[in-house]
């Protein structure tokens, strides 16, 4: 079955590959085994975050995610706070 992998990191710039793989695959066996990511990375399918046991259908858009490290509120409030002072 034929999937679009949609990299939205910076170190691939927004890059977009069809890939094959087999049927039944997960997103877990995916990400470990064929990208050779961690677990942890924030994916998507058709940009709605799913879970590492979700299984990949076939035309599916699998869009790879950038770990938030701060949250971008929190950084807001931080940048206001000092322009006031």
């Amino acid at each position: 079955m034929t999937i679009k992998v949609f990299y939205c990191i910076p170190s691939h710039s927004d890059e977009v590959i069809s890939m094959n793989i087999k049927s039944d695959t997960s997103i877990r066996v995916f990400l470990t085994d064929i990208l050779g990511y961690e677990v942890e990375t924030p994916v998507g399918v058709y940009g709605k975050l799913v879970e590492d046991t979700y299984i990949i259908k076939d035309k599916d858009r699998v869009e790879i995610y950038e770990k938030i490290i701060a949250d971008p509120k929190i950084n807001r409030k931080k940048r206001a706070s000092h322009e006031e002072s």
